[in-house]
């Protein structure tokens, strides 16, 4: 996907970036080294999972990954994509996540990306000085950036997998646990107690999770309202349009204007 950024041996710059363009369909995995971590995704939408669960980074948000955390990332839709890798030295400051979490990036972020990391041309080429100065205002923002939650927690057992797995192809059908239970060979009481104990949530909230991290995907590709609702077995438009605006706090039309 793209050339990973490293450090020098023996580096003072406390953070390294790469900034570009990545077609749909591309997908890159992230190595659980000793590096922190952040990647950004603008104008696009990619989906990230780790053995935490999945993320759906719609456009301006990101992933922080602390030390130790692999990833797998594909490109949903053409994407400019930024990571930002820390410094063993200064991957786990105060303030910076011990887990990996949804960032919403800032203008004052991307900006930083693109000048740290080595492609930009829009300007003279950094110094080191500079990069080094730079990078600690990077540090600074990623610490104070939002962290909305558009994850939706997995689970380590092979039914539940399936379960998630299904929904996910076909989130039409959450409208029954009963039938879902059914297809993985367990009982409903068994499924719905999985699904408490593997992700934290109830199966009602899991669902309602899921339904608005697909959603969002949804929102920004241009989907209408109406086929969003039929996709994600909604009853109308307007009660998705309702069940949106409980989640993110606006409509799906104002989440799609937001800049």
């Amino acid at each position: 996907m793209t050339k990973d950024v490293d450090f020098q041996p023996n580096s003072d710059l406390p953070v390294a970036a790469w900034s570009g363009h990545l077609a749909q369909g591309a997908h890159w995995q992230a190595m659980g080294d000793d590096h922190a971590r952040v990647m950004f995704c603008f104008d696009g939408l990619m989906r990230v999972e780790t053995g935490a669960g999945r993320w759906f980074i719609p456009d301006r948000f990101g992933l922080w990954l602390p030390p130790g955390t692999a990833a797998q990332v594909q490109v949903a839709h053409r994407a400019e994509f930024q990571t930002l890798l820390l410094h063993p030295r200064f991957a786990r400051r105060p303030g910076l996540p011990d887990h990996p979490v949804m960032l919403r990036a800032t203008p004052l972020m991307r900006g930083i990306g693109r000048r740290l990391a080595p492609t930009d041309t829009a300007a003279a080429p950094l110094t080191r000085p500079e990069r080094r100065r730079l990078g600690w205002v990077a540090l600074d923002e990623i610490a104070r950036l939002d962290r909305p939650d558009l994850h939706l927690p997995g689970g380590r057992d092979a039914r539940l997998a399936r379960v998630i797995s299904h929904l996910l192809a076909h989130p039409g059908d959450a409208n029954s646990l009963a039938l879902l239970a059914s297809r993985a060979g367990i009982s409903t009481r068994t499924l719905s107690r999985l699904f408490q104990h593997e992700t934290g949530l109830s199966w009602r909230d899991w669902r309602d999770r899921m339904r608005f991290v697909l959603a969002v995907e949804g929102v920004q590709l241009g989907r209408s309202s109406t086929e969003l609702a039929a996709a994600l077995g909604y009853s109308s438009p307007s009660a998705f349009v309702a069940a949106f605006r409980r989640q993110a706090g606006v409509s799906p039309s104002q989440w799609r204007q937001q800049k």
